[in-house]
């Protein structure tokens, strides 16, 4: 008989433990709704993932900790430290410019391609937008968090750099600084918007990066909201 690696049972252990953690803050939550969330036929991956009859595999881990709202490391520090490992972005136009700080995921994970007013709904309901409501998705290309969606950019306010009809990786985990690329919405606005954000004298503004957009620059306050950080223009060829 084939003994299994100890390392199944407890990952398995801190799972069904992490599942019990969200049913409780949600009990309509079923293993069947756990496995349409993550994209599977059924709750028999779920069931045997908890019970540790089959290991737990990076691309499972990642949709489990989305759809159960936990981090990776948590459940499987083997499967975590694989998680800085880099991908291959030759498709990928980065823009980070500083070590990541989120979770980080393969290339082939699947995001939700969404407009400036779906960010809003996606953002400030926990899981986001049904999944039956998004119509596009697109692999994500390299390191995303675990409530990372694609943006679709509307309009001509960030042109040149971003131009409308671009797919643009927003991650709400990772930290912004002083420069990057953001989407925030102001209290009321029905939309989001995708914006520079930089920090002068201790003030805050955003950016429209097209030098003939009106009211290009704004100055921003406590009341706004920054959804997240641009991570990286996806380009399609």
């Amino acid at each position: 008989m084939t003994t299994k690696p100890p390392y199944i049972a407890e990952e398995a252990a801190r799972l069904k433990a992490a599942y019990k953690a969200r049913k409780a803050a949600d009990p309509s939550l079923n293993q069947e709704k756990v496995a349409e969330a993550c994209g599977w036929a059924g709750q028999s991956a779920v069931s045997q993932y908890m019970t540790g009859k089959i290991a737990l595999n990076l691309p499972a881990l990642l949709s489990l900790s989305r759809v159960l709202r936990f981090a990776p490391e948590s459940v499987s520090p083997r499967l975590a430290e694989t998680l800085s490992m880099g991908t291959n972005g030759s498709m990928i136009s980065s823009l980070d410019s500083h070590q990541n700080t989120t979770e980080m995921g393969p290339a082939g994970r699947l995001l939700p391609v969404i407009g400036y007013v779906k960010a809003v709904a996606f953002c400030e309901a926990g899981e986001g937008a049904s999944r039956n409501e998004i119509e596009e998705w697109v692999e994500a290309g390299g390191a995303a968090g675990p409530r990372a969606f694609v943006l679709r950019v509307e309009g001509k306010s960030m042109e040149p750099d971003f131009s409308p009809g671009d797919k643009v990786v927003i991650d709400p985990d990772m930290p912004w600084k002083s420069g990057d690329f953001v989407v925030a919405r102001r209290p009321g606005d029905k939309a989001a918007t995708l914006r520079q954000i930089t920090e002068e004298g201790g003030e805050q503004y955003l950016y429209a990066t097209n030098p003939d957009w009106p009211d290009r620059v704004i100055k921003i306050d406590s009341s706004w909201q920054v959804y997240g950080r641009a991570r990286r223009k996806i380009v399609d060829l």
